[in-house]
């Protein structure tokens, strides 16, 4: 049995997959002796072979085996896939091959590799592209529900008019509201409070400012912020979490020059468009840079808690991006 699950909304696609997995364990494997997972991004003969050799392999006391591949049909050349399909058409009939990729389905559908397996039988298609309208609130509710959450129709539209359809970014905030709660309904009054409306086009667009030393449109984009009511508290969170995404985002292309937005999106637990953005601004920073920037923050964080006031906290932070771009 082959399967693929892909799509833009790269939460549901991992989350598919990982309950793929647990009904296989419950059914087949309760040892859990017989799965294995692999992440493949670019293909390379040794990765090849582990992987090959994991989904040729029999299962080991069991009637059936389990193989996950992620990012491996999303990443492939055309030329660089009839290696990999001759190893795939010795599959035995015991193994449940699961390919899981976080990519528009579109794109993924016109893959060599897709393309290909897709006419042999026994083959299975989870496409997972971003929802919209009743579709995302049927799900958004269902995500509530399963955090204990208690919210009106009417409040998690509020709630959407807010997140967008991002996945990632609505189940985090349904489990800050829930946690917020504490077992009453959500209102108004906790989403206008806790759920900022934020672009990230605005705060992507604000780094590239930053890392570009243009002070005046880095200046302005700040002055815009407190314009619009924005929480210096805030800002001073959303700066923090940016000089951690891009010095992890860093780590992963040190390691990897290679590495594509699903890298970033998987490693970081973040949304491919977001780890799209990412990977185009962070190679403007070096390490050193990130470290001396993260260094500061983590002592003006510290600060914040003992009296020093949360504009002068972003002030400086922003200068000191400014000072080291």
């Amino acid at each position: 049995m082959i399967i693929f699950i892909y799509g833009d909304d790269a939460l549901r696609v991992k989350e598919r997959a990982l309950d793929m997995r647990q009904k296989f364990v419950e059914k087949f494997d309760p040892a859990d002796m017989n799965v294995d997972e692999f992440v493949v991004r670019d293909g390379l003969d040794a990765e090849r072979g582990t992987v090959i050799g994991a989904a040729q392999a029999s299962p080991f006391l069991a009637e059936k085996r389990m193989v996950i591949i992620r990012g491996l049909v999303s990443s492939l050349k055309k030329a660089e896939s009839k290696a990999w399909l001759d190893g795939f058409s010795r599959v035995p009939s015991s193994t449940i091959l699961i390919f899981a990729d976080a990519v528009a389905p579109a794109a993924l559908e016109k893959a060599e590799i897709f393309k290909t397996l897709i006419e042999l039988p026994d083959v299975h298609t989870y496409p997972m592209p971003q929802l919209e309208g009743n579709e995302l609130s049927t799900w958004a509710m269902g995500r509530a529900q399963a955090h204990g959450a208690s919210i009106a129709p009417v409040m998690l539209s509020m709630l959407l008019a807010r997140t967008g359809n991002d996945s990632w970014k609505i189940d985090a905030e349904l489990q800050k509201l829930s946690a917020y709660a504490n077992g009453e309904p959500i209102d108004q009054k906790m989403i206008v409070e806790l759920v900022r409306v934020e672009s990230e086009e605005d705060i992507f667009a604000f780094m590239d400012a930053l890392s570009s030393g243009n002070s005046s449109r880095a200046l302005g984009k700040l002055a815009e912020e407190r314009e619009a009511g924005s929480d210096d508290f805030q800002m001073y969170g959303m700066l923090l979490r940016q000089v951690r995404l891009f010095l992890q985002a860093r780590d992963v292309i040190d390691r990897n020059a290679r590495a594509q937005k699903q890298d970033l999106a998987e490693a970081l637990s973040i949304h491919p468009f977001v780890a799209q953005k990412l990977l185009n601004e962070v190679r403007n920073w070096s390490l050193q840079k990130l470290e001396s920037l993260h260094g500061l923050a983590f002592k003006l964080d510290k600060s914040m808690k003992t009296g020093l006031a949360p504009d002068i906290a972003v002030d400086r932070l922003v200068a000191s991006f400014l000072k080291v771009s």
